[in-house]
């Protein structure tokens, strides 16, 4: 490969890399795209492992798939399995980049190949309930690449939730303690992600709402973020909206979601004030039998 492309892809494989250990930040599912970062929102992929879950004591599985700032693809596929009072989860999240051309120093028509740069993780975890208390487990593989450089690591999620009653809760999670394998270029660190919520479910005649608080406790130099969010809900029908602030930025998010039988087919899309585009997720939730 000729020197100048060596030193090109170089350069691209820097933001990627940038991105490649964020993507384990995006959200995973249309509700934590609209309604927030919370720990004590529930689903099939939830931030927090106390929250695995599936509906009717049944499995459940949940594909999401859409477009992240920078048209980076995004993909998430999870799995719950009800065992007793326990819940098993396993889930593969990608993001990626393509459309990458490999090209010879002379001009011509078509690129010799293309390539693309992308992150993944595979989850697997296992959530409990005692009592008033909730608590979760789960452990990543995860692996970044690009053209000219990749490294692995293995990242460890705890959570935990007290329900104070059915309607009221609090949860606490904590993400990525683990490490990276290092780059050439560069050392790769996990971002993490600490936590803290409060939920408040309030009735309203034939349906309810479910508003949540939470912070993100910035670690260093990082800025605590701040999230508020709530879930609508009237028979087999959603509605979702959230706010985010954080380092003079702000979010809003809104999205639906409506279930027929055993399916629930979602969408969500997220406006900020950087106008770097509007990152959206379609997604779809199975009942198994």
């Amino acid at each position: 490969m000729p020197l100048v492309f060596k030193f090109l892809l170089y350069l691209i494989s820097i933001p990627i890399f940038g991105l490649g250990t964020k993507f384990l930040m995006l959200p995973s599912s249309v509700e934590q795209l609209t309604i927030g970062s919370h720990s004590t929102l529930e689903g099939v992929a939830p931030i927090n492992p106390a929250l695995f879950s599936a509906q009717n004591k049944q499995s459940n599985i949940l594909i999401n798939r859409g477009v992240w700032i920078g048209d980076v693809n995004i993909m998430n596929i999870a799995f719950n399995q009800t065992l007793g009072e326990k819940v098993f989860h396993f889930g593969v999240n990608y993001s990626g980049l393509t459309g990458f051309e490999y090209r010879e120093e002379k001009p011509t028509d078509l690129p010799l190949s293309y390539f693309s740069s992308y992150g993944i993780s595979v989850k697997s975890g296992l959530s409990l309930s005692a009592n008033k208390n909730q608590f979760g487990l789960s452990l990543s593989y995860i692996k970044i690449a690009t053209e000219v450089e990749e490294t692995n690591g293995f990242g460890l999620n705890f959570g935990y939730v007290f329900n104070f009653s059915s309607d009221f809760k609090i949860g606490v999670s904590l993400e990525n303690i683990g490490k990276m394998n290092e780059l050439i270029s560069e050392e790769v660190k996990l971002p993490q992600r600490r936590l803290s919520t409060l939920s408040k479910k309030v009735a309203l005649n034939n349906s309810f709402s479910t508003i949540y608080g939470s912070i993100d406790w910035g670690k260093g130099k990082a800025k605590n973020k701040y999230f508020i969010g709530n879930s609508f809900n009237w028979k087999n029908s959603n509605l979702f909206s959230g706010l985010a602030l954080y380092d003079s930025n702000t979010e809003a998010s809104v999205g639906f979601s409506i279930k027929v039988s055993t399916v629930k087919v979602g969408y969500g899309i997220r406006f900020g004030s950087q106008k770097l585009g509007n990152p959206y997720l379609i997604s779809l939730d199975i009942l198994l039998p």
